[in-house]
């Protein structure tokens, strides 16, 4: 089961008493940075996502774990992203996850070459 954190529902609350346009204007822009974050990341082991706030990377095929890889990136990168490894499974630990909401599609052009740099 899955619980709504408390921070979110005022953010409900304000999606279901906005306009429809308001939401969907919302919804295009994540559309677009997740869009610009995986033209970015193109090559690398990226699961796209299909709705949501974040996108996974798999670093086992790279070498890494989520750790390692989450490491190099903000040293090396300065990306800061989130090592999966304590998400619940034995198999998060190979999982990195990129969020990608807060960034403007401005923002997140030219991530893809300092990623690749650092993990490849």
């Amino acid at each position: 089961m899955v619980c709504q954190v408390g921070i979110a529902t005022p953010g409900v609350a304000a999606a279901l008493e906005a306009p429809v346009s308001d939401v969907a204007d919302a919804v295009a822009e994540w559309e677009r940075r997740r869009n610009t974050l995986l033209a970015e990341l193109d090559g690398l082991p990226v699961i796209p996502p299909h709705g949501g706030w974040y996108l996974l990377m798999d670093c086992q095929p790279l070498g890494l774990t989520g750790v390692e890889a989450s490491a190099r990136l903000l040293t090396q990168a300065r990306v800061a992203t989130t090592a999966m490894g304590e998400w619940g499974s034995p198999n998060t630990e190979r999982y990195l996850r990129f969020v990608f909401t807060n960034e403007t599609s401005e923002r997140l052009k030219g991530v893809g070459q300092r990623v690749g740099e650092a993990l490849t």
